[in-house]
């Protein structure tokens, strides 16, 4: 049987009404899939160690920050165990992202076998050197047939604040199935583009049999490659959409194209709702991002302000029917210079999780309403407006 027609017999009717509807790359949404929503580090963290645990071939792990605390010690220790028994493991972190990190904390898991590859070195005698393009993405796949995204690095952050972490609330996804190898090949591009060296694509790129009924798509912007592809996602589902739009988003710094999608889905009568946080870790970011909020407010978009801990999540459900979980924050930065990985889906279970943990959310959050915003001190005011003009840079 072609592989096309075998696709489209496990399409359901759902599935195919969706994909036509809301997916800009149709090809790319493989179904067979099983998908699995991890709410912070306390779900996400002893699924991914036990994964690799278990792994007989192969990790790939891609992390922007991976840490030298508990949690990246623990990490460290079940991919250097897993090199010593004989496992090929592969990891990228980036060059900023691990700033001020000793190392020694990656020369031991180099001296036991990991393949370590620092992306972009911030040693200017180093011919990786680079300032402004990071790697950012959060990836990792076991045995080419199980993989993680989503928003979380590496690090106690985001353990809960009574596991001794800072309670960083983020969401992260495991899946199953065919769309892993999509995964995977991110990875193995990257360690291409960066080395030279093609890793063996029957270790780390195996064919992958189905797990389950989810549709995934995987996206990732690369080194000269699809570096619009994830925003183009997003506003074809924006523009499609009906009833809702609910955003999770922690550096929200949307441009002008994107600031319209969403002003004319609100003129449509769709509810839009976008959840930042009330306090975020990077405050110029904060600052800048909040110089959009009284345009947003006036558009009628609803905007949510986080109360908890850092709110970290980048996540997107539309009309119970389509959804994303990866990555890309809406910025510039995420646009123009980052390496990102997002998976979009149109599964029912998956996109119905997600618009729970959003529901849920919303009551930890402040709702702002114009009036309000429009009484904030003029002092704030300015440095938003300050802060707001460095965005590309940020």
């Amino acid at each position: 049987m072609g592989l096309k027609k075998k696709t489209k017999q496990l399409l359901t009717r759902r599935d195919s009404v969706s994909i036509e509807r809301f997916c800009l790359d149709r090809v790319a949404m493989k179904p067979g899939n099983r998908l699995h929503v991890l709410r912070g580090g306390s779900e996400a963290y002893p699924e991914m160690i036990e994964a690799i645990d278990a792994a007989e071939r192969s990790v790939l792990m891609e992390s922007y920050i991976f840490n030298a605390d508990r949690v990246g010690r623990m990490f460290a220790e079940a991919l250097l165990a897993a090199a010593w028994r004989g496992v090929s493991v592969n990891l990228i972190v980036d060059g900023f992202g691990t700033l001020g990190i000793p190392s020694s904390f990656f020369a031991k898991m180099a001296d036991a076998g990991v393949q370590i590859l620092v992306y972009r070195s911030m040693a200017p005698w180093r011919r990786s050197f680079g300032l402004s393009r990071r790697n950012h993405r959060k990836l990792l796949v076991v045995d080419g047939c199980v993989g993680f995204t989503g928003g979380m690095n590496i690090g106690d952050a985001w353990l809960p604040q009574d596991q001794g972490g800072q309670g960083w609330h983020d969401i992260h996804v495991r899946v199953e199935g065919p769309a892993v190898r999509d995964m995977a090949s991110l990875s193995v591009a990257t360690w291409h583009n960066q080395t030279g060296r093609v890793l063996d694509a029957r270790v780390h790129l195996p064919e992958v049999p189905e797990s389950g009924e989810a549709v995934v798509g995987v996206i990732g912007s690369r080194e000269r490659k699809k570096r619009r592809a994830i925003r183009h996602t997003y506003l074809h589902a924006i523009k499609r959409a009906r009833r809702y739009i609910y955003i999770a988003n922690a550096y929200f710094l949307p441009d002008a194209g994107f600031r319209r999608a969403l002003r004319n889905a609100v003129r449509r009568g769709v509810d839009v709702r976008v959840m930042v946080p009330r306090t975020g870790d990077v405050w110029l970011v904060q600052l800048a991002s909040q110089a959009l909020f009284g345009r947003l407010l006036r558009a009628g978009v609803k905007v949510l302000a986080w109360e908890g801990a850092v709110l970290h999540a980048k996540t997107a459900v539309v009309d119970d029917q389509w959804a994303t979980i990866g990555s890309f924050n809406i910025d510039h930065r995420s646009l123009t210079f980052n390496l990102e990985a997002n998976i979009t889906t149109v599964d029912e279970r998956c996109v119905a999780a997600l618009r729970r943990v959003f529901e849920q959310d919303m009551s930890r959050c402040t709702e702002l309403s114009l009036e309000r915003w429009k009484k904030r001190s003029w002092l704030v005011r300015i440095f938003e407006r300050v802060a707001y003009q460095f965005r590309h840079w940020m």
